[in-house]
């Protein structure tokens, strides 16, 4: 260990000393022998990503663990008590993951200890119930342990500032800056257990629902909303959701059996993120078992909602452009007034921009994470917020939870389902018309992993030598938005062609990919929609592989 010692944020007995999990001094003689592998365990610490802090679980300041999580709470702690906030506390919640609930204890313990007052919801619950209760309890800041849709072996830590919204800089420097590996806390550091004050999970479930969910309105008739598929992924979305469909009047899904009781394991769903393709198969073999033609889901901490209609050509998973657009569409026929307030990640669709234009309702395009789409609703109180989202099925439908809600969101689509069939339609006819009203707005995305690297170095050539024509189609514009004033600054590329296509590429924020965006505009459609958006389709992905090709 002494030849990696100079590369080391933490010395590894030190942290032998620190650590109370039993499996930490086996794991660390694996690594002994390999100085390159023990210095990648223990040369970096975690930092605060798109949605907090996420890595796999295992030992050393990089990776997800009990001494990580208690240094950060003590970071939190400290951030607190430097702005008088330690009296007003923090909420802590967790998901089903493994070690999740040992995390938040632990959290709440050293949190309690240093004098800031806690409120531990002692059971899993999803992320917006947790959220939400920072608003009830006028609370400073809000922890969720929650690595929402990552694989079974990672964990995460998202923290939520005084404004309720997840923490942007500078308070996550200020916090990461404060995780100080240098002296570790251990036991002696913690409060007993009993001295966590707790909030039932049942309760706390009911009273999210009560406060957020939207009771019925006057169109309401739940013989109009068909029979419906749902699927929590293993998460712990499924009580919260079937709660809230009571609440608001809506029937009970058909339930995924083998899906719906939470698991952290994740069986069969090696990677349990919605957008990816088969994880819903499991979905669509009871919807059609049952012959229903609409199946909802919600990622395994319940913030994020998918949802697939079934047609005559088989079953077509909306987009969560097309979503988004659904959801947007229907809080502008639902609300009134001249200060309605709306916004979406510029990564995302311009086609609800376009909407809100056409109901002259503002819109603010914001950087990726809910982080930001949140910002407008807190920094302009003279606002009437009414809907926010970002491509990666991420959807706020009222201003009660101060980030994306797949609960609220799935209660919000069902109503439009309600809506729309009452007119005799369903939602590929909706955007169909939406289609001729606003334009046709087709989306795309493709992703691949690469060393950090060959991203940052294929990034900066672009920056340096833009390409000039791609697929036959000339450049017209390029932006950098590192070249944006704060806080717009980020790590992103627009390259805009003729023909109205539109390409973002950025590094993503949870995990070494690069994402690239693709969207194709015609404002005047005409002739066979699905044909065109097809046609469309087809262009954007042979375009997606020769962007992606620049990576390799």
């Amino acid at each position: 260990m002494s030849d990696a010692s100079s590369r080391l944020l933490v010395q590894p007995k030190d942290w032998i000393d620190a650590d109370p999990d039993p499996r930490t001094r086996s794991t660390l003689d694996e690594l002994a022998s390999s100085p390159e592998l023990l210095a990648s365990y223990f040369g970096t610490k975690l930092s605060f990503g798109t949605a907090g802090l996420r890595a796999e679980r295992g030992v050393g300041p990089s990776r997800m663990n009990r001494v990580s999580v208690r240094t950060a709470a003590r970071a939190i702690g400290g951030y607190l008590h430097s702005r008088g906030l330690a009296e007003n506390g923090i909420v802590i919640g967790y998901d089903a993951r493994p070690d999740s609930d040992v995390y938040a204890m632990d959290s709440a313990r050293l949190l309690t200890a240093m004098g800031v007052r806690c409120w531990l919801i002692d059971d899993h619950v999803p992320t917006p119930v947790v959220v939400w209760h920072q608003t009830k309890l006028r609370a400073a800041g809000t922890i969720v342990v929650t690595a929402s849709h990552n694989p079974s072996r990672d964990s995460g830590y998202k923290v939520y500032g005084p404004d309720g919204t997840q923490i942007r800089p500078p308070i996550d420097r200020e916090i990461e800056s404060l995780m100080d590996f240098d002296s570790l806390p251990t036991e002696t550091d913690l409060a007993q257990p009993e001295e966590v004050s707790k909030l039932d999970s049942r309760d706390a479930i009911s009273s999210y629902v009560r406060a957020v969910i939207t009771q019925p309105a006057a169109l309401t008739n739940a013989k109009s909303i068909p029979k419906w598929v749902y699927t929590p992924l293993c998460g712990v979305g499924g009580a919260t959701l079937e709660a809230a469909c009571s609440w608001a009047g809506m029937p009970s899904p058909i339930r995924v059996d083998s899906q719906f009781a939470p698991d952290g394991s994740f069986p069969d769903l090696p990677f349990p993120n919605p957008e990816e393709v088969g994880v819903l198969d499991k979905a669509f073999q009871t919807a059609d078992n049952n012959n229903v033609d609409l199946v909802l889901a919600n990622d395994p901490d319940a913030d994020r909602l998918a949802v697939a209609v079934k047609t005559k050509d088989g079953w077509n998973q909306l987009s969560g452009d097309e979503l988004g657009l659904l959801l947007c569409d229907y809080q502008l026929r639902t609300t009134s007034g001249d200060n309605r307030l709306t916004a979406s990640s510029v990564v995302s669709s311009e086609a609800v921009a376009g909407l809100c234009a056409m109901h002259d309702v503002e819109h603010v395009r914001t950087l990726t994470g809910f982080k930001w789409i949140m910002e407008p609703a807190v920094s302009r109180p003279e606002k009437n917020w009414i809907f926010g989202y970002e491509e990666a099925l991420g959807y706020s439908t009222n201003k009660a939870v101060l980030d994306k809600d797949g609960i609220s969101a799935a209660i919000k689509f069902l109503q439009v389902v309600e809506y729309l069939n009452s007119r005799d339609m369903g939602p590929l006819d909706r955007l169909d018309e939406l289609a001729l009203e606003i334009g046709l707005f087709v989306s795309h995305q493709v992703s691949g992993q690469f060393e950090l690297d060959t991203i940052d170095t294929t990034l900066n050539m672009l920056r340096d030598t833009p390409p000039e024509v791609i697929n036959g189609s000339r450049i017209v514009s390029t932006i950098d938005w590192l070249d944006k004033s704060p806080p717009l600054a980020t790590n992103l590329i627009e390259l805009r062609s003729e023909g109205g296509i539109r390409i973002a590429i950025r590094p993503s924020g949870t995990e070494p990919k690069v994402k690239i965006y693709l969207e194709q505009t015609v404002p005047h459609p005409v002739g066979d929609l699905r044909a065109l958006r097809s046609s469309c389709l087809e262009e954007l992905q042979l375009l997606g592989q020769s962007v992606i090709s620049w990576f390799r």
